[in-house]
């Protein structure tokens, strides 16, 4: 097959040529790492951890089969969502680290998204929610995981030297590697597809020369396992969290759609709305699934948007090769014992790097709009309030009503909120643009 050319949306590959381009995608998108922060956020054990992440693979590959094969049938691989993480830890821990409690509470909001999806309401949801908003929503999702990943390091148990050393060392890699990615140098290709993994091995290198790293729970494991399910518990139903989990779905959602009209661009294939209405019923029934194997809520994962545009391999039949191969790494439980002692500082030096990416592709989207004083204050007000939010002492937040504090415990629930209610609210400038009125294709561009 010509390397140059490229692969359309629906053009079918072999079953050969659908793994070795999942395999890519796999590579490239660092899928374990949502389930190793919540894991961390949580203080589990290895051996816990490794169990989440097996379950986190299983409904991720699971999630992916259902939308690129059956629903949204687009290149899209589904992982944790990075808007969920500090929700799932919270929910947790106000139940004794409990995590089947955080894992019941998504059950009805992956039921409401389905049903929004099957009566098509997130269309007109989408109105009140224009391009600046979408990325202000970006933006605000960048701010709190830098504070949570800068939270958890100052937490992280030994020497708080050694603790930055680490984490700074893994930060600074894992841009030296992007570095060399984008150069001519003959190690290009695998440093850009792999250079966070290549990082995350150094650093564990390091950490172990320096006593800090422990691998010997790897040993023990098996090469191969059922995934447990049912290890965490049954989901346990709480309806505060549930009816809080629904605004963080919708949230979810936002961030999901906009990456799928950067995927359409990048693919030069229109996206349509009955797309996006089937696309949310996928979303819906992967997350409900997921919530029942043991795993945070799965969403379409933004940097497989980076993949495609490297490899010009847009074919759907490629993220259902990935999803088949997901599923067979959560038979592989050695493999995930070997992921679950990566020392914390190392995953906390891999959040702050990926903060740096979120928050440029959030800033990439609102930079084409004017700095109106209108503008000025849906970007800026809702940052501010996530800043504040994210640094709220932690028993003042444990000393509201159960409802307020799962809610400010969320500083991305608080941001979107305040974002949304801004464009609503203030009076529209006379010919100032804010993306209201335009197609969500004009702002995909900004989004690759």
């Amino acid at each position: 097959m010509d390397s140059k050319r490229e692969i359309g949306i629906t053009e079918k590959l072999g079953v050969g040529q659908s793994l070795f381009y999942g395999v890519q995608s796999v590579i490239a998108l660092n899928l374990f790492l949502g389930a190793v922060i919540i894991a961390g956020m949580i203080q589990m054990n290895v051996a816990d951890t490794a169990i989440l992440l097996t379950l986190s693979f299983l409904a991720c590959g699971v999630a992916t089969l259902i939308q690129a094969g059956l629903f949204m049938k687009y290149p899209v691989v589904q992982g944790v969502s990075f808007a969920t993480m500090a929700a799932i830890a919270a929910i947790a821990m106000s139940h004794g680290s409990d995590i089947s409690v955080a894992f019941g509470s998504l059950i009805l909001g992956a039921i409401v998204i389905i049903l929004l999806g099957v009566f098509k309401v997130f269309g007109y949801v989408m109105k009140v929610i224009p391009p600046i908003v979408a990325g202000t929503v970006v933006v605000v999702i960048g701010i709190s995981v830098m504070f949570t990943a800068l939270s958890n390091l100052v937490g992280s148990p030994g020497s708080a030297g050694t603790n930055f050393a680490l984490a700074g060392i893994t930060f600074v890699l894992i841009f030296v590697f992007k570095t060399i990615g984008n150069s001519s140098l003959k190690i290009a290709g695998i440093c850009g597809k792999g250079g966070v993994l290549i990082a995350i091995v150094v650093a564990c290198l390091i950490a172990w020369a320096m006593g800090v790293a422990d691998f010997t729970p790897v040993t023990n494991a098996t090469w191969v396992g059922l995934p447990p399910i049912g290890h965490f518990g049954m989901p346990k139903f709480d309806l505060q969290s549930s009816l809080a989990f629904i605004f963080i779905y919708i949230i979810v959602m936002i961030e999901t759609i906009g990456n799928w009209f950067a995927i359409s661009f990048t693919a030069k294939s229109p996206i349509q709305k009955k797309d996006i209405d089937k696309g949310i019923i996928g979303e819906g029934i992967g997350c409900l699934i997921g919530a029942f194997i043991g795993s945070a809520p799965t969403t379409s994962y933004a940097p497989n948007c980076g993949v495609i545009s490297l490899t010009k391999v847009y074919s759907r039949f490629a993220a259902i090769g990935a999803g088949a191969i997901i599923i067979v790494l959560s038979f592989i439980p050695k493999l995930m014992y070997v992921i679950a002692s990566i020392p914390g500082p190392i995953m906390w030096g891999v959040l702050s790097a990926m903060t740096v990416v979120i928050l440029m592709s959030g800033f990439r989207s609102v930079h084409r709009f004017p700095l109106s004083e209108r503008n000025i204050l849906i970007i800026g007000i809702p940052i501010c309030i996530t800043i504040v939010v994210s640094m709220l002492p932690i028993p003042l937040v444990q000393s509201m009503p159960m409802l307020l504090g799962f809610l400010f415990s969320s500083s991305i629930l608080i941001g979107v909120i305040a974002a949304i209610v801004l464009n609503l609210i203030l009076p529209r400038e006379k010919g100032v643009v804010d993306g209201s009125k335009e197609e969500h294709n004009a702002t995909a561009e900004d989004a690759v």
